[in-house]
């Protein structure tokens, strides 16, 4: 159910119609989408650019701190490894960016385990991946669990 929880997460950002249209089959993870829809940054759409935009934006707090700490470290595990490592010689702003991460893990989490039942379920023919289990959840929005209709409705 993992990639339960990674639609979860997608389904309220506003890049997951445009991942879904423009990078059908790319397996989540790695960086994979993300370079996917840098490729197609011309026809994504403003809601996803500007999302994007403020995810730059927010990452600029920890670019100082990669160049000092982690220099040569590839965005992904090796990278986030190695800041976890030097965590205590990270930069207030970049610890709270950090913080902010974890606080939407845990909101992914919470999601995910809200839903898990339901997916079982309502949507046990469905073939995971391309946004088909949260189009699924979100059809059979009146047969959802309560918690579940509530992590769906953030």
């Amino acid at each position: 159910m993992t990639l339960l929880m990674a639609l979860l997460l997608a389904q309220a950002h506003p890049c997951m119609a445009d991942a879904q249209k423009l990078c059908p089959g790319v397996q989540p993870g790695k960086g994979r989408i993300a370079a996917c829809l840098k490729e197609h940054k011309d026809q994504i759409s403003a809601e996803c650019n500007a999302k994007i935009a403020e995810f730059h934006e927010e990452a600029q707090a920890c670019e100082a701190d990669v160049e000092k700490l982690c220099p040569g470290t590839k965005p992904g595990p090796a990278r986030r490894d190695c800041m976890r490592a030097h965590k205590d010689q990270v930069s207030p702003e970049c610890r709270e960016l950090f913080a902010k991460m974890h606080e939407r893990r845990g909101e992914m989490r919470e999601a995910m385990q809200a839903c898990r039942g339901d997916a079982q379920k309502l949507c046990k023919d469905v073939k995971p991946g391309e946004g088909r289990i949260v189009e699924c959840l979100k059809s059979h929005q009146s047969e959802l669990s309560p918690p579940c209709a509530q992590s769906m409705a953030q």
